[in-house]
């Protein structure tokens, strides 16, 4: 009988324990994540800027009042780069086929894009972006009507650049700066 009641006892806490225990949601990875910079110098000993097309595949898309946020390494210095310097667009083969249009706050269509510090913030109102689409982001001087670039890290060295936000797809890419690119 001892057994019997081990038995049973074990198993209602077995399934109880299932029930108990909280569901964690994962986030998809970014596929195709690249970062094609127009310099890579280092900015010693007399400054260094440099565009960044930033690009990414989103498994999960973007529903509206979502976020994708991309975080430049500190050491990169953002400078007085403002939606004016930011080009954002999706589509399913190049990444070019919808371009989003930019403010510093979102508002209906309308999407934000505002650096705090060394995080990008891309904020949807009612705009969303299709799951499977890949994402081109281009700041500096390559996005249209772009004034102002972002200046590249004193030190030759590898750094991460992270992407991540509400829309749940989250991604990591590598760049270089080196002491010389001439």
């Amino acid at each position: 009988k001892k057994i019997k009641f081990f038995l049973i006892f074990g198993l209602i806490v077995l399934v109880l324990s299932f029930l108990v225990i909280p569901q964690i949601a994962y986030a998809d990875p970014l596929t195709a994540l690249s970062d094609t910079m127009s310099r890579l110098a280092d900015s010693t000993p007399t400054a260094v800027y440099s565009d960044h097309t930033i690009r990414y595949t989103t498994p999960g898309g973007v529903a509206a009042a979502e976020t994708m946020t991309i975080t430049m390494p500190t050491g990169f210095t953002i400078g007085t780069v403002d939606f004016t310097d930011i080009d954002v667009s999706w589509g399913a083969t190049t990444g070019y086929e919808n371009e989003l249009t930019l403010a510093a706050t979102c508002t209906g269509t309308t999407w934000g894009a505002a650096f705090a510090g060394q995080v990008l913030t891309i904020t949807s109102c009612t705009g969303t972006i299709t799951a499977t689409n890949k994402v081109v982001v281009e700041i500096g001087n390559n996005a249209t009507g772009g004034n102002a670039q972002i200046q590249n890290h004193a030190t030759a060295a590898t750094y991460t650049i992270s992407i991540a936000g509400s829309f749940g797809d989250t991604g990591k890419l590598a760049i270089v700066i080196l002491t010389n690119d001439q």
